[in-house]
C-alpha cells in the first residue's frame, strides 16, 4: 500500500524506490527467520522442504548469482552510459506500480532485493507452504493451487492489475518444485532470473 503514499518515503537524499526495496529487503530476510524457526520447533530443517545445500554451498550459490548480477549490471551500465537518457524517456516507465530501478543505486538495491527475494519467496510459498498443506492431507496438486494465492498477494497493489500472471506464475513454480522432485534450488534459480529480468525494462529508454 506504500504505492499509493510514496511521498511517506521520499527524502532528499534517499528517493522513493531505495527507501521501498530496503525495507522489502528487511520484511524478506524476517520471513526467512520465521521460516527457520517454525521449522525448528516442530524439529524440521530447510533441508525438509526442499532446501539441502549446506553452508558452504549455499555460499558458492549466492556468490553465483550475484557474480551473473552484477555481469547484467555492468551491462547495463555500459549501454545507458552510450546514451543521452532524457527525462521524459525515464518518465515514460513510471505509473503507481512500477517498480522499474532506473538510477545505478536503484539496480544495486534492486539485486540484492532480488538475491532475498528468490530465496524468501521460493522458502515460503512453495517449500514450506506446499509440504505445510500436504500434512494437513491436502494433495500435493491442490497445495499448488491454494499455496500459490498468497504468492500473489505477497506483491502488494501489483497483484490487483496483475493477478492472472503472478497467479500462473505460482502454480507454474508450484509445479517445477514438485516435479523436481523439490529441489528448491531450481525454483530459486528460476524466480532470480525473472527477477533480474526486470532491470532489462530500462533498456526500452535505448
Amino acid at each position: 500500500m506504500l504505492l499509493l503514499r510514496r511521498d511517506l518515503l521520499t527524502f532528499k537524499q534517499v528517493d522513493f524506490f531505495s527507501v521501498f526495496w530496503g525495507i522489502i529487503i528487511v520484511w524478506y530476510l524476517v520471513q526467512i527467520v520465521i521460516i527457520k524457526r517454525i521449522l525448528n520447533s516442530s524439529c524440521l530443517s530447510f533441508n525438509d522442504i526442499g532446501y539441502r545445500f549446506n553452508k558452504k554451498e549455499t555460499l558458492y550459490f549466492i556468490l553465483g548469482y550475484l557474480i551473473f548480477a552484477f555481469i547484467l549490471f555492468g551491462v547495463i551500465e555500459y549501454l545507458l552510459a552510450s546514451i543521452d537518457i532524457t527525462s521524459t524517456k525515464l518518465n515514460s516507465l513510471s505509473d503507481f506500480s512500477n517498480l522499474t530501478p532506473k538510477t545505478s543505486l536503484q539496480r544495486f538495491i534492486f539485486i540484492i532485493a532480488g538475491l532475498v527475494a528468490g530465496i524468501s519467496e521460493e522458502f515460503v510459498y512453495r517449500g514450506f507452504a506446499i509440504n505445510g498443506l500436504e500434512n494437513h492431507n491436502i494433495n500435493k496438486w491442490s497445495a499448488i493451487l491454494i499455496a500459490a494465492i498468497p504468492f500473489v498477494f505477497q506483491h502488494g497493489l501489483k497483484s490487483l492489475d496483475q493477478f492472472w500472471w503472478f497467479f500462473i506464475t505460482g502454480i507454474i513454480m508450484g509445479l517445477i518444485y514438485v516435479v523436481s522432485k523439490r529441489k528448491l534450488y531450481i525454483n530459486i534459480i528460476i524466480h532470480w532470473l525473472v527477477i533480474l529480468s526486470a532491470m532489462l525494462a530500462i533498456l526500452q529508454v535505448l
